[in-house]
Parts: C-alpha cells; structure tokens; sequence
C-alpha cells in the first residue's frame, strides 16, 4: 500500500504483491458518517482486488478525508465528481495502457455511476449499496441524522453541506448509465433490490449490456459503529471475482516499481506540508505528518491519536482540523492509525479493535520511536475518548512524552470488556459497553429506587470497587514519568462542540507544546 496525492486528492495505492497489474479499480468512499465507519472494510476490499491481481486506489475526496479542504459555500458535488476524474487521469498518466474500472460505496457509488457514464474508457462500474438517486440518499441521510441548520447550510453527522451541495447531490441519479449501454454493471446491495433490478432490466431493454444486480445482506454491517464494523465477506469475493473477469484482456502492464511518471506524495497546503509515511515492524502502521511551512529553531510536534475506529482523519476531520491549525502557527503533528484502525495493516476484517486494551500502548511507542528519529523529542500526545484514554495509560510508562491533552475522556481507568474485542459470557457477539452521560448517574445516585436495591443486593458493586485497585498502579506510573512535565503538561476537556473549530485552542495547545521542552522538569 503507497500513499499517492494528485490534484489536491489524498489516497492510498495497493498492488499485487509484485507490484505489477494489468487493471486499476478507483475505489469511491461513502459520505460522511458513512464513509468514515466502512473505511476499514473498503481497505479489506482493496486489499482483496490486489490480492486477485488488481491494483485499487482508495480516494479520498476534496473536502473529504486527508485531502484538501473546501471553502464552505461550494458546490462539493462538483468537486468530489471532479476528484473521482482526477483519480482517472492520474491513473492514465502513469499507469498508460491499463484496464480502468470504477467501484463506489452509497455515495461513492453514485458519482462512480456519474463519472463512468462519461468517461469511455471506463470499462466495469461496481455498485455498492448504492441509492438510486441523490434524492434517495438525502432523504435517508435527514431521515437518520437531525439536520442542523445554520448559514446557507447545514451540518449532518458534523459535516457540513452547502445549500448548493445539497442541490448538486439531489441532482444525481443512476438513470445516468443509459449514457453508457455498452458498461458492464454489476450491483450488490441489502436493500432496495426490485428497484434497482427494474433500473436494470430498462438499461437492458434499451441496448445495454450486463447490468446484474444481487442481494447481499452482509453489506448492512458497513453501516456499523467503527469498532464494530466487519467486511461484507460474501459481497466483497463476488464483487472482486466478478471485477477480475473484466478488464485485463488485451490491457497493458503496470508496475508501482516503475510507474510512467514519479509519484507524488506530498500535499501542499497553505498551512503546511503533509506527507504519508509507514512505520513501526515491517510498515504496519501508517500515519500522515503535517509540518509548518517554516522551519522552527525549536521543532515542537503533537501526536494526534484515534479516537475509537475511526480513521486518522477524526470524526468530521477534526484531526485534520487541528493538524492544519497547529501547522498555521509553527507546529507539526503526526496523526496516526493504530492497530486494526483506518490503513493500518494488516487490514482487520472483524471485529476486533481493542481500544481499552493495555496492547494498544506499544501503539504510542512505535509512533513516538518514528517521531524520535525524525527529530522530534518530546512530542505531546493528543486524544480525544478512547485516544485520550490510550494517552494516559502510555504517559504512565513512557517519559518520551512532552505533555498530554485528553478531550472528552469516557473513563480514566477500565477493567471491563475493550469494545468490539471480547466476546461475552455466553460466548455470543462481542460486548457492546454503554458508557451514559454524567447526568444519567447523578439521576441515579439520588434515586431512592437504586438506593433500594442496593440494600436488596441487586447492584453489582464489585466492579466499582475493584476500580481502586488499579488507581494505585496509574498514580504511580504518572508519579514516575517526569511529575513536573506530565503534571503542567496535562489538559482535559469535555462536552458538545469541543474543538470542532480549531483557532483560540489551537494556539493554546501550541504554547502549551513550546513551553515543555526536553529538561524542563
């Protein structure tokens, strides 16, 4: 897997082993929410194209993802079509002769359809979960999310859609490939099938080749909260089977090891410069790090860690929010994917992130050995939940860190089941933990009912009180990493719209970073 950057787009290369295919697939993420949970599973997917001799090419759109951002009044329909383009055309350029195919997912899998009813070369469309229309998929979108209103838009799942977007969204429809009769389709999706078995039968009826469309239940579970996402196992081998039938015949050859023309990595942004980069045993993890434009005499760094599953990025890019705003005054960060998380290999497909787990710590260490060999001691740790969590655990072990910023932090100490890793009791699906709001248990705490049947003995209070068993150990842990620097060095934040704007806090956080330098304690 390489990172590659074209035309403002961020997205990650895989290949066949060798390196070498005969046919490229652009792989098209959902939106929003949607896109950010099935990213691992759409990793597993690319990382099955290759394996069956493909290369895929997973994109992330402008605005979208580790690309570049978008003024808030423009029209993203035309710039996320015009990113899947790009990725075309970058592909053409250095890859000249090979078999190009498109996949998308919701979304992705309409402007896939859009792009590939206009672009002759295009020769498989591969369709999953896909709306039939743009007006389909908004209506679900507002149907699941309660949208915010605010300006000349609004926000949805935390991201923003321009009113225009909204129109150029509802303007897509996959009557779009009549265009295209002679396009191979093929549709796999868990829902909505007659429909879209009639959209099939019309493109046929009408001079069209294939256009085949099957149920496939297992793709609902890309919808799933990150950590319990799982790969649509029989819907990604039949899309792949049926993707490495088409294609090759006749294309010609390309090899990552000697592509038409250099490979871009770097992305220039007014703020900074961020670049991909693989680290730890064999490249496992992957991470991007944004430095500052300017050369500082005093490099300071901030490491950007996951929050639960979700990808580097950060839930409505907050991670790359804060990377850029740190860049814009003069310091650098490296936000990463751990284990099982985002582009991390290998490629998870079940359930098993532990994002409580104390084996998620060497995490932290690997990244802060790759921060280390590039010059940047010191560095403070950042999280958000579960990475605060993760943060704190390692400040308890490692004296590498300058400093730690925890944000909304669930839990300071965990003794109970690590989300989506542990199966339960009976040995059924994974534990699913409910953390509730402080409020819940202040309800609780003076509710005569639960004081009641405490006195009945139907609380389990062994839990609690086994919680101070581990307070001593993590004191102590923090007590033996530098006191002066963690203590000075430590923040904690909580409650709705946190850092969803980085200006004031980015720059406290800056300061914060320039004042623990290396032997200050």
């Amino acid at each position: 897997m390489k990172s590659v950057v074209f035309s403002g787009c961020h997205a990650q290369l895989h290949t066949p082993a060798d390196g070498v295919f005969r046919h490229l697939v652009v792989l098209c993420n959902a939106f929003g929410g949607e896109g950010l949970y099935a990213h691992r599973a759409l990793c597993v997917l690319a990382e099955d194209m290759a394996t069956a001799g493909m290369a895929a090419l997973h994109l992330d759109y402008p605005g979208l993802g580790d690309s570049v951002d978008l003024p808030p009044g423009v029209d993203a329909t035309q710039e996320w079509l015009a990113g899947v383009r790009a990725a075309l055309a970058w592909a053409r350029r250095h890859f000249p002769g090979v078999a190009l195919s498109l996949c998308g997912h919701r979304l992705g899998a309409l402007l896939a359809a859009e792009v590939a009813s206009t672009e002759p070369d295009v020769q498989a469309l591969l369709l999953l979960s896909p709306p039939q229309s743009g007006r389909h998929l908004v209506r679900e979108l507002q149907l699941t999310a309660l949208p915010a209103p605010q300006g000349d838009g609004f926000y949805l799942y935390g991201w923003w859609l321009a009113n225009s977007t909204l129109a150029g969204l509802q303007a897509l429809d996959l009557g779009c490939l009549s265009r295209r009769p002679s396009l191979a389709v093929q549709v796999l999706t868990e829902a909505g099938v007659r429909g879209l078995v009639k959209l099939g039968q019309a493109h046929v009826q009408a001079g069209g080749a294939e256009f085949d469309v099957h149920e496939m239940p297992d793709l609902a579970g890309l919808r799933a909260e990150p950590h319990l996402v799982e790969a649509a196992e029989a819907a990604f081998a039949c899309g792949v089977q049926w993707l490495a039938l088409r294609g090759a015949s006749g294309a010609g050859v390309g090899s990552l090891h000697a592509p038409a023309l250099p490979l871009a990595s770097d992305l220039h942004l007014p703020q900074g410069l961020e670049s991909g980069c693989r680290f730890g045993p064999g490249g496992a993890y992957f991470g991007i790090v944004c430095r500052p434009h300017e050369v500082q005499p005093d490099p300071r760094c901030v490491l950007i860690l996951n929050t639960g599953g979700n990808p580097r990025s950060g839930h409505h890019r907050l991670s790359v929010a804060l990377a850029r705003a740190l860049a814009a005054v003069g310091v650098a960060s490296l936000r990463v994917d751990a284990t099982g998380i985002g582009d991390a290999l290998p490629a998870v497909r079940g359930r098993s992130l532990a994002l409580y787990s104390a084996a998620s710590l060497v995490d932290v260490s690997h990244a802060l050995n790759w921060l280390e060999g590039q010059g940047w001691v010191h560095p403070v740790v950042f999280g958000i939940c579960s990475g605060g969590y993760l943060g704190l655990h390692a400040a308890a072990r490692e004296t590498r860190m300058g400093g730690l910023v925890m944000v909304n932090p669930q839990s300071f100490l965990w003794d109970g089941p690590v989300f989506g890793s542990e199966p339960s009791v009976d040995g059924g699906a994974p534990a699913e933990v409910e953390i509730q709001q402080l409020s819940h248990y202040r309800r609780v705490l003076f509710s005569g009912d639960f004081w009641q049947r405490l006195l009945r003995a139907e609380v389990a209070v062994a839990g609690a009180t086994s919680q101070s068993s581990l307070v001593v150990p993590l004191y102590r842990g923090l007590a033996g990493s530098p006191a002066g620097r963690l203590g000075a060095g430590t923040a904690c934040g909580q409650g709705p719209g946190t850092f969803l704007r980085f200006g004031k806090e980015a720059h406290a956080i800056a300061a914060g970073v320039r004042r623990h330098r290396p032997g200050s304690e």
